[in-house]
């Protein structure tokens, strides 16, 4: 008999999530049997934060990997089984910001091959927005896991979720976008909806 892993599906929130997010939980979570799952919900404004104490109750559950979902992205239901079946400490999917322009999260490594047949691409640099970490992980980190930095050369700040990618590959780990799933996933925005102007 195949020994499944526990997965800790985590989402950082403030105190409302988005309904389509919602809806999109809770497809994952009819889906995922036989695979052992808990959902963590981490609330704080300070995103970094929030991560980490999501990494602590996956700790805390025993379990073998960690799925951050954020409560602004949508999904399919076979997120979970598509990530897990790459057998990857690191990999998760990239996505376009929110606003105008639209860039793409993440940043391929400059000696990265195209997608193979699995999706797959190595990657520099991840959003967590949808990212599932083995838990072993962590094990080579020292805490906090997750923190804000600065980008010497560029003179800007560092979301904590390009600083842990830098920090986990400076541990020796590779990091890995499933581009196959990245075309299913979306980034909830807002939009302004106004009446035209009349001439």
């Amino acid at each position: 008999m195949v020994n499944l892993p526990k997965v800790a599906v985590c989402y950082p929130s403030g105190d409302m999530v988005h309904a389509d997010f919602a809806l999109a939980l809770a497809g994952l979570c009819l889906s995922v049997h036989p695979i052992e799952t808990t959902v963590v919900n981490t609330k704080s404004s300070i995103v970094a934060e929030a991560r980490n104490i999501a990494v602590q109750r996956a700790q805390e559950a025993n379990a073998d990997y960690l799925l951050f979902l954020d409560s602004d992205m949508v999904f399919p239901q076979s997120v979970l089984h598509r990530l897990l079946i790459h057998q990857k400490d690191i990999v998760g999917a990239v996505y376009t910001k929110r606003v105008p322009p639209y860039d793409l999260l993440g940043t391929m490594l400059t000696s990265a091959e195209p997608p193979g047949a699995d999706g797959l691409v190595e990657m520099l640099r991840l959003p967590t927005g949808c990212l599932l970490i083995r838990m072993a992980v962590f094990e080579k980190l020292t805490k906090p896991y997750f923190q804000f930095g600065v980008d010497p050369e560029q003179g800007a700040l560092l979301g904590e979720d390009y600083v842990f990618c830098d920090r986990a590959r400076l541990a020796g780990y590779r990091l890995w976008a499933d581009f196959s799933l990245s075309q299913e996933i979306g980034h909830l925005g807002q939009k302004v909806c106004r009446l035209p102007l009349e001439d």
